[in-house]
């Protein structure tokens, strides 16, 4: 019998945490203002919004993990003891944090509250995760830069602490995220929040030839520059079955993503879990969902290859092949296309029928037919016709219109994503 990790899933506002709930993550992590590394992103400002988006979770039968791994400096500090007060009374099922520093902090205001250590940590050995096993910390988020035979080690050697892994999503070019591009460049320190995503940029690189000092050659990519230090994006679907008997919870990675990203994803490595789990066949169409969304190309990461095979092409002890290092197929940077819309659990009843609110995201029209993806199922719906917000028939909606409602030629529940 397999063991059955949960899918832990970001909800970096009210409305992505609860898609992400609804699609299937058994834990949604959360930021808390001021003191989570995805702080700019957070659209939970205030403790009233984090309450109640914790509130529903549980409601919706999902725990939520709240994030507190930042790495913080000493002015910091007092800012970040006055924000775990303030969350006391919010009832998270765990913490995640990095710096222990903030360790005892946390303790002191919420000592039954279990706590994870972020990936920020680099935890990468056993005595590490003994020693914090010893302190009291329940879960690890382990580093990106382990391999499969290193977590079965420390599986084995140090029994009854909770493994998490990260399974898919961006990846970053700096040692488990802690990057100081971001500082150097736009003065946005990555380690308290503010990641400019430096790694993102296009780049122009020049080379200068030990004996000819001072003369410089362009590294050639393309008219606008290279994305020589943007990494390929995680994708371990396809080898899920390998992972799942070694840890305890899988971890989507967010950075930026629409709800449409989250639901996806959740909804794919939800299914091809429960499939293994069950030993059933694995739904193509749903699996690929992983595919649909927008994304640079996919690699593995470390879990199933060693450092030493890193960067792709170089020589090595195992690959004696002289190649070059540098892979002119940059992944480089896809931004996130819009999806049609999501719609909300509102409606308006007009003549009888059924018309949901919606979030236009591009262009939608009477009688168009799009792809749509639910918790429960996926096809194809049509737009029968658009309601705005005075009950008037309108000919078109855009990201702009306010207050839109539709009607469709299918039975909705709410929170169904229209894309492609």
């Amino acid at each position: 019998m397999h063991n059955t990790p949960t899918i832990v899933a970001p909800g970096w506002s009210y409305e992505k945490a609860m898609v992400a709930s609804r699609y299937g993550a058994e834990e949604v992590y959360v930021g808390v203002p001021f003191t989570s590394l995805r702080m700019r992103q957070n659209k939970i400002y205030n403790f009233d919004d984090l309450k109640k988006t914790v509130d529903d979770l549980h409601k919706n039968g999902s725990k939520a993990l709240l994030t507190m791994n930042i790495f913080p400096r000493n002015t910091d500090i007092k800012i970040f003891e006055q924000t775990v007060k303030q969350i006391a009374n919010v009832w998270a099922d765990a913490i995640i944090f990095s710096d222990p520093g903030t360790f005892h902090i946390i303790k002191k205001y919420l000592p039954n509250t279990p706590l994870h250590l972020s990936t920020q940590s680099s935890t990468m050995n056993y005595a590490a995760v003994q020693f914090w096993k010893d302190m009291g910390v329940k879960r690890i988020v382990f580093a990106r830069e382990l391999n499969l035979e290193e977590i079965k080690e420390i599986r084995e050697k140090v029994p009854g602490m909770e493994i998490e892994v990260f399974v898919h999503g961006a990846m970053c070019m700096s040692y488990s995220g802690r990057c100081l591009l971001g500082d150097y460049m736009s003065w946005r320190p990555g380690n308290k929040g503010e990641c400019s995503h430096a790694c993102r940029f296009k780049y122009k690189v020049w080379l200068e030839e030990e004996r000819r000092p001072g003369k410089l050659f362009q590294l050639e990519w393309d008219e606008s520059g290279s994305h020589i230090l943007s990494s390929k994006d995680l994708c371990t679907i396809e080898r899920l079955e390998e992972i799942i008997p070694y840890v305890d919870a899988i971890k989507i990675e967010w950075r930026s993503k629409s709800e449409f990203y989250v639901g996806a994803v959740v909804k794919a490595y939800k299914h091809v879990r429960d499939a293994i789990i069950a030993n059933t066949k694995i739904d193509k169409k749903i699996a690929n969902l992983v595919n649909v969304i927008p994304h640079r190309e996919y690699r593995e990461g470390f879990l199933f290859n060693k450092l030493s095979k890193f960067p792709e092409g170089e020589e090595t002890s195992e690959n004696k092949e002289k190649q070059t290092s540098i892979s002119y197929d940059s992944a480089g940077p896809l931004f996130n296309r819009n999806y049609f819309g999501m719609f909300s659990d509102q409606y308006r009843e007009k003549d009888g029928k059924k018309y949901f609110h919606i979030e236009p995201k591009e262009v939608i029209t009477p009688g168009m037919k799009i792809k749509y993806l639910s918790p429960t199922q996926m096809g194809v719906v049509e737009i029968l016709a658009i309601l705005d917000s005075k009950w008037n028939q309108i000919e078109k909606a855009h990201c702009n219109s306010w207050e839109v409602y539709i009607l469709t030629n299918k039975i909705l529940e709410g929170r169904e994503i229209l894309y492609e």
